[in-house]
């Protein structure tokens, strides 16, 4: 997996500085991070999270991440499945003991997958 360039970002979109540099920092100490969780990145970064938001939007346009959605299964944990485009989560899907579960009514979570 290769390095994510953040000073080159930073040039790009200086508007973003502080929060490249906030997810910089995560992302050094947690090198071997490949999925980059919102939930866990507002938890332990000091960045708000409209600026969350907008940074990892960034990141995914600039191609360093791809975001994929999960579901929310009735345990409150997220199923297995992955989806690239919300409309494509069909109306059951298995938890991790394989009973399925309706969606409809489940949260559905966006997760980033560093891009290699």
């Amino acid at each position: 997996m290769s390095r994510i360039n953040f000073d080159n970002l930073i040039n790009e979109h200086p508007e973003s500085k502080r929060a490249l540099r906030e997810l910089e920092g995560w992302l050094n100490q947690h090198e071997d991070a490949t999925v980059l969780y919102p939930s866990v990145l507002a938890r332990e970064t000091r960045i708000d999270p409209v600026s969350l938001a907008v940074t990892l939007t960034l990141l995914v346009k600039e191609g360093v991440l791809r975001r994929v959605y999960k579901v929310t299964t009735p345990n409150g944990v997220l199923a297995d499945d992955e989806f690239d485009d919300p409309r494509q989560i069909p109306e059951q899907l298995p938890d991790r003991r394989q009973h399925y579960f309706p969606t409809a009514e489940s949260d559905v979570v966006p997760v980033f997958h560093k891009v290699a």
